[in-house]
C-alpha cells in the first residue's frame, strides 16, 4: 500500500494557480469594462464636479486593470491569452451597467452595486488565498481595494434608482458575482431594463446647465467675433500679466474637450493593444486635471464661475463624429504646437512676472504632461493610420485636414449667440479690475500668441 505523511497544512478551495488566474481574469475584465464605462459617462455627464471625479476614476480603473492583467499573465506564463475569451457573464453585467438611462442612474449602478461587489469579492479573495504562496496577488489586491474604496468615498451620490440597482444585483447574483464563487440565483427577466438599445456616446455635447450655452471660451477660437476680441483687449489693457492669469485659468478650465477626445477613443475602439488604453486613460485624466486647475484658480479668486466664464463645446462637437484618427490629429496638433512654439515657456515667464505662484505651478505641471501627450499622439496616430513608419509629412496632412474641419465648423456657427464672447468679458472686466494690485515693474517684455487651428485669427489679436 502507498504511504504518506499527513499534510503540512490545510488549504481552502479555489486557491490553486488555475483558480487564481481564472478569478483574477474576471476581476480584470470587470475593471477593463469599468474603464470603458467611465470613459462613456465622463463624456455624457455635464455636471462639472461629477465629470472631474469620473475622469479620475477612469484612470484608477485602468491602472487597476493593468495590475490584475499583469498578475494573470504571471500566473499563466507562458500563456498570453489574457485578452481572449472574456467571461460572457461579466461582460453582460458591465454592458448593462454602461447602458444606464441617466448619469444619476449610472452612478447608482457603479457606486451602489459594482464597486461594493468588487470590494466584497476582493476581500473574500484575500481571506481565502494563501498569503505566502500568492503574495504578489495579495499586494495587487490591496492596491486595487485602496483605489476602489477611494472611488466610493469621493463620488457624491443620491438615494434612488432602487429598481435599477436591484436589476444589476440580480445580474451579478445570476453570475455568481464577479468571481463566479458567490451563491447563484436565477435572473428574473425585466424588459424595462433588458431591452434597451445599445449605449452610444454623444457626438455633440452639452455643458453643465449652471453655465450659459457657449461654443467658444477665448477670442483666439473665433476670428469672426470682433466684439469678443475687443472686449478681451479691454482686459489686456489692464496689464499683460493680468490677462495671462485670467487666460490661463479660463483656458485650463476649458481643456475638458481635450479629455473628452481620448475618452471617446477608449470607448469607440475596443480592439486596440492594451498600451493604447493605458496611454489614453492617462491623457484623459491629465486633461481633466488641467480643467480642474483652472476651476480651482477661479474658485480661489472667489468668482461666480457659471455667471462669468464661458464653458465651450465647439472643440468636442466639431470632432466627436469624425474618424478616430481625425479626432486625435487635431488634439495632437494643439499639444505638439504648444511645445514647438514655446508657448508654455512664455506663459510661465509672464506668470512669474505676475508672482502668481499657484498659476505658475499649474502651468509647470501642465507643460510636463503635454510633453508626454505629444509622444502619445505621434505613436498612436501612426498606429491608427496602419503605418508605424508614417513620417511628419503624412501626419501634417492629417492634422491640416482636421484643422480645416474645425475651421468649417467655426464658419458654420460663427453668428450664433453661443459663439459671442463679449458679454462674458464685459461682465468679467469689473470683477478683475477691482482685484488688481500694483507690483514693482520688472521690465517684462515678451511676445506671446496662442496655438490656434486657424492661424489667421492671430492677425486680429
Amino acid at each position: 500500500m502507498p504511504k504518506v505523511i499527513p499534510p503540512s497544512r490545510p488549504t481552502q478551495q479555489h486557491t490553486r494557480v488555475n483558480d487564481a488566474s481564472r478569478i483574477l481574469k474576471r476581476f480584470y475584465v470587470a475593471e477593463r469594462q469599468l474603464m470603458r464605462a467611465y470613459a462613456a459617462w465622463f463624456i455624457k455627464t455635464s455636471h462639472v464636479e461629477t465629470k472631474f471625479r469620473l475622469a479620475e476614476h477612469l484612470y484608477l480603473a485602468t491602472q487597476n486593470a493593468d495590475r490584475l492583467r499583469a498578475r494573470v499573465l504571471e500566473l499563466r506564463y507562458p500563456r498570453r491569452d489574457v485578452e481572449k475569451k472574456f467571461d460572457p457573464e461579466v461582460l453582460a453585467f458591465t454592458e448593462a451597467l454602461i447602458n444606464a438611462e441617466t448619469p444619476e442612474a449610472f452612478i447608482a449602478g457603479v457606486y451602489g452595486v459594482a464597486l461594493p461587489a468588487l470590494v466584497r469579492e476582493l476581500t473574500a479573495y484575500l481571506s481565502r488565498t494563501d498569503a505566502l504562496d500568492d503574495w504578489p496577488t495579495v499586494q495587487v489586491i490591496r492596491h486595487v481595494l485602496t483605489d476602489t474604496q477611494y472611488a466610493l468615498d469621493t463620488m457624491p451620490r443620491e438615494a434612488g434608482h432602487a429598481d435599477w440597482c436591484a436589476y444589476l444585483n440580480g445580474m451579478l447574483a445570476s453570475a455568481g458575482g464577479l468571481s463566479s464563487l458567490e451563491p447563484r440565483a436565477a435572473l428574473l427577466p425585466d424588459p424595462a431594463f433588458a431591452n434597451r438599445p445599445p449605449f452610444q456616446i454623444p457626438r455633440t455635447n452639452t455643458r453643465d446647465p449652471r453655465f450659459r450655452p457657449a461654443l467658444f471660451h477665448l477670442p483666439h477660437e473665433n476670428k469672426y467675433d470682433t466684439a469678443g476680441q475687443q472686449a478681451w483687449k479691454h482686459i489686456e489693457a489692464l496689464d499683460k500679466r493680468v490677462a495671462m492669469q485670467v487666460w490661463s485659468a479660463i483656458s485650463h478650465f476649458n481643456e475638458i474637450w481635450a479629455a473628452e477626445i481620448p475618452a471617446s477613443l477608449i470607448y469607440d475602439l475596443s480592439d486596440q493593444p492594451w498600451e493604447f488604453y493605458l496611454d489614453f486613460s492617462r491623457w484623459a485624466w491629465d486633461e481633466a486635471r488641467h480643467s480642474m486647475m483652472g476651476y480651482r484658480a477661479m474658485q480661489g479668486w472667489g468668482w461666480d464661475i457659471p455667471a462669468l466664464i464661458p464653458y465651450g463645446t465647439a472643440l468636442y462637437n466639431a470632432l466627436g463624429g469624425l474618424l478616430p484618427a481625425q479626432r486625435l490629429a487635431l488634439l495632437h496638433y494643439y499639444e505638439e504646437g504648444l511645445l514647438r512654439s514655446g508657448t508654455k515657456q512664455t506663459e510661465i515667464k509672464i506668470l512669474e512676472s505676475a508672482g502668481d505662484a499657484g498659476s505658475i505651478q499649474d502651468m509647470d505641471y501642465d507643460w510636463a504632461d503635454e510633453a508626454i501627450h505629444v509622444g502619445y499622439g505621434f505613436k498612436w496616430l501612426r498606429h491608427l493610420l496602419g503605418d508605424d513608419d508614417a513620417g511628419q509629412e503624412r501626419l501634417k496632412a492629417l492634422t491640416d485636414e482636421a484643422r480645416e474641419i474645425m475651421a468649417a465648423y467655426i464658419r458654420a456657427h460663427k453668428d450664433q449667440p453661443e459663439a459671442q464672447l463679449a458679454l462674458y468679458f464685459e461682465r468679467l472686466y469689473p470683477v478683475i479690475e477691482q482685484m488688481t494690485q500694483t507690483i514693482p515693474d520688472d521690465g517684462l517684455n515678451v511676445q506671446w500668441s496662442p496655438v490656434v487651428a486657424d492661424e489667421t485669427v492671430l492677425e486680429k489679436l
